[in-house]
């Protein structure tokens, strides 16, 4: 059969014409489904991208916020120490020396060492002398397990307030902070095991995702294997039955005779 009949739709039959029809719907049914299933695919990828890295920004998070609790509370803890441990070396100074802080350095919390200037009967400590400050201590030179420390209180008073406070408060206060102490390090290790309980479990989700978004793309891709398949079987050159150019030539004889003989008739 020459290709210029195989092109002329006219010279094609019914039957092939609905064939070559059904052929062309089922083409761009299937051609609609897979643009359909590609488009599912690429939003479930989309969306399992955006899903692990949230989880990823989320676990950063929280590891942060792990690591800010960490660093303030072992900040807080370093300080009170060692302010106690500058309580305890003042007192140690006071017990050596048999005299009391000046005002400035209780104030200030230091150590307070005294130097006395040539025969003269005036004291300065090396803080208040570095400082400039004039150096006034308490009258009181009694020994230190008898003696009452005074600690100047509310300096933002017109008039200092004096309060008197025994070695026994002292210890006491110095139990209360240890006990403050350590309750705020329970504290800190209860936070830190809820917070890393967190961040396990956020990794686990992000795992999970990620294995239901493997499993959705590769029923993705038994999807367009099949349609692929199904695709591979359709005939898309159509060609005509064997044996209809002949059958076109008869009938075309036969109605030329009959016209033939009309005319004679």
């Amino acid at each position: 059969m020459s290709s210029s009949i195989a092109n002329d739709l006219t010279k094609w039959s019914d039957k092939q014409l609905r064939e070559n029809n059904n052929n062309n719907e089922l083409f761009e049914k299937t051609s609609a489904e897979r643009r359909h299933c590609t488009k599912a695919r690429k939003e479930a990828e989309r969306q399992m991208v955006e899903e692990v890295r949230r989880a990823e920004a989320e676990a950063k998070v929280r590891a942060e916020e792990v690591t800010q609790a960490q660093s303030s509370a072992s900040g807080s803890l370093k300080g009170k120490q060692l302010r106690v441990m500058a309580s305890k070396t003042t007192e140690v100074m006071e017990s050596v020396g048999g005299l009391a802080p000046c005002y400035g350095c209780s104030d200030a919390g230091v150590v307070c060492e005294m130097r006395v200037a040539g025969s003269s009967k005036a004291r300065s400590c090396n803080h208040c002398h570095r400082l400039q400050n004039k150096c006034k201590w308490p009258g009181d030179v009694q020994p230190s397990w008898r003696r009452k420390r005074e600690e100047v209180m509310s300096p933002q008073a017109r008039k200092k307030k004096v309060w008197t406070k025994s070695p026994a408060a002292d210890n006491e206060d110095e139990d209360a902070e240890d006990c403050k102490v350590e309750e705020n390090r329970d504290m800190l290790s209860a936070l830190t095991e809820v917070l890393s309980a967190m961040v396990g479990e956020m990794w686990n989700m992000a795992t999970d995702r990620r294995h239901v978004a493997a499993e959705s793309h590769a029923q993705m891709e038994r999807v367009l294997g099949t349609l692929e398949e199904i695709q591979g079987c359709l005939d898309l050159e159509f060609a005509p039955e064997e044996g209809s150019e002949e059958n076109f030539e008869e009938e075309e004889v036969a109605e030329a005779a009959e016209e033939k003989e009309a005319l004679k008739g």
